[in-house]
């Protein structure tokens, strides 16, 4: 069986979640135990609209990161909306520094004109979380900009 599949990502994700009772998940998914199973094994195609309260309820999303990849998009965990406005300038403050890192970390990948393994594995995560904190960053300032024209508008 591929390691880079729907089933086989859910199985390691359960299996990694050792305190969690495989037949306590079927039961809050509304399924059976027997069909949880036949999904994990990939015996049978796992219902999409599942997926993401498996994912709630695991606290794991590797495999909609996965279905994203496979789309050529890159996800990100929605903002909480309650957050201060000092939270968000922290965030920012982190994001800038989480793109110093992953731009030293490019420059070093490239710097000798060959990316070996190794360096592409400690540069790609970097990158990506970069990616991620700068959608949520946009989120946050559309959210923000929403916000203020109400208040306008009230």
């Amino acid at each position: 069986m591929p390691t880079n599949d729907i089933s086989s990502i859910l199985s390691r994700v359960v299996e990694t979640k050792t305190e969690y009772d495989t037949r306590l998940l079927a039961q809050q998914l509304g399924t059976n135990y027997r069909s949880l199973m036949y999904w994990l094994r990939g015996e049978r195609p796992l219902p999409a609209h599942l997926l993401p309260r498996i994912c709630v309820l695991l606290n794991n999303c590797e495999v909609l990161d996965f279905l994203e990849s496979q789309a050529g998009r890159v996800a990100f965990k929605l903002p909480d909306p309650h957050v201060t406005l000092e939270k968000e300038l922290v965030a920012i403050s982190n994001l800038i520094k989480e793109v110093g890192e992953a731009l030293e970390s490019v420059a070093e990948t490239l710097a000798d004109g060959v990316v070996e393994e190794n360096e592409l594995k400690a540069t790609i995560p970097k990158l990506e979380g970069v990616i991620q904190e700068c959608a949520s960053l946009k989120y946050v300032l559309e959210d923000l900009c929403k916000k203020r024209k109400k208040k306008t508008k009230s």
